[in-house]
């Protein structure tokens, strides 16, 4: 039995954790950064990074090294309705945000995060580690038992950071974990080559025989592309995302003509999704969740490394704040609520409703096609640097 000690473990080291670690590590804070995998992989994801995403990699100092690998620069959304009609929305020009954002495939993204926060001098890094469990002084988390190949490992901690993704060991431990239907969704996607028609623009495309799920395609480069399909679990069957997912691609009628052509490079892939309508805390004691462990995914479009950079940077404060009297927990708990409970998860939980309307979705896609305005402020809202009430009002 080897026993190693650090402040802080983070159990998962995809965005929120190298978030977590980043800031921590230049707060003085020795990290142990542990992942069950060995870097680079994959992740199942839409690829896509929004413009309020930017601004946290920037502070990360890593935001150079992301554009020097390939990505695809976006400035435009659009969107479809269910009878075809097509809006355009420009990226708004807000105050300290960029008027775009990218599209990466995570594989790269994730690597590059990685070997940045790796780097760092208060930063140690273990792949290849599986958490068993907590280790317990009393009623206290002290630190995690794991393995690391044939090896047994109890690392202690004074803090905890579940950032081990939606199927959290960490979150299933402290009893916060998101298995409730209604906050979950389910998405399948594929990657394509050999696409026509191509801009800078991300399309999301509420398809009749699909919806109240959504369709996507982002280009990752000039003629290839991330397409899927999304379904919220409280309105379809997760097995269905496959069916539904051909039945796009076959039939849509944007979708045909960006595709006729196109060749899908890859299996298809399927990933659950927990969203941020989930009604729980966050942290228990010092054990704190961040990123897909904490359901930080956006209940109206799915997308989460915004807040998995956000949540890390959250915890990373909490934790200095909360020093020396332990009281991280409460400050965290406080921090995410006052940023995206409000403002972000519940409206966009209530606009899941309505986006499942066809009629509703019709009327807001028309709208958006005779208003620059409101097609500006959905751009905004699907860019995170509008609150949701945008979408609307």
């Amino acid at each position: 039995m080897v026993e190693k000690k650090y402040d802080v473990t983070i159990v998962g080291a995809g965005p929120a954790g190298c978030s977590a670690a980043f800031f921590l590590a230049k707060n003085g804070f020795k990290v142990l950064l542990a992942d069950k995998t060995t870097f680079p992989r994959d992740k199942i994801c839409g690829d896509g990074i929004s413009s309020a995403a930017l601004n946290i990699l920037k502070e990360m100092e890593v935001l150079k090294k992301i554009e020097s690998i390939d990505h695809h620069k976006i400035g435009y959304v659009k969107i479809s309705s269910p009878n075809g009609r097509m809006m355009t929305g420009r990226y708004p020009i807000v105050k300290n945000f960029r008027d775009y954002g990218y599209v990466v495939k995570r594989k790269e993204f994730d690597y590059v995060l990685f070997e940045h926060v790796k780097a760092l001098p208060n930063v140690h890094v273990l792949e290849n580690f599986r958490v068993e469990n907590l280790v317990y002084n009393k009623d206290k988390v002290t630190g995690v038992a794991g393995s690391h190949g044939e090896e047994k490992i109890d690392v202690f901690s004074d803090y905890i950071i579940g950032a081990d993704g939606v199927h959290s060991k960490i979150a299933k431990k402290i009893g916060l974990f998101n298995d409730k239907n209604k906050h979950r969704a389910f998405a399948v996607r594929g990657y394509f080559e050999d696409v026509q028609d191509l801009s800078d623009a991300v399309e999301i495309h509420y398809d009749s025989q699909v919806m109240p799920g959504y369709c996507w395609i982002f280009p990752t480069g000039k003629t290839s592309a991330n397409v899927g399909v999304g379904v919220f679990n409280r309105f379809n069957e997760t097995k269905e995302a496959k069916e539904l997912f051909d039945l796009f691609v076959r039939n849509n009628k944007y979708a045909k003509k960006k595709l006729k052509n196109a060749k899908m490079k890859g299996p298809l892939k399927g990933f659950p999704l927990t969203l941020g309508s989930f009604g729980s805390k966050r942290s228990s004691g010092n054990v704190l969740l961040i990123g897909d462990a904490a359901s930080f995914i956006d209940p109206l479009t799915g997308e989460g490394i915004y807040y998995a950079l956000l949540s890390g940077k959250f915890a990373a404060e909490a934790i200095k704040k909360g020093e020396p009297n332990r009281l991280a927990g409460e400050y965290y708990e406080k921090m995410w609520a006052k940023k995206f409970k409000n403002r972000e998860f519940m409206p966009g939980y209530l606009l899941q409703t309505l986006m499942g309307s066809r009629i509703a979705i019709n009327a807001a896609v028309f709208i958006g096609s005779v208003s620059k305005k409101r097609a500006t402020n959905m751009a905004g809202v699907i860019s995170h640097v509008l609150p949701k009430y945008k979408m609307i009002f």
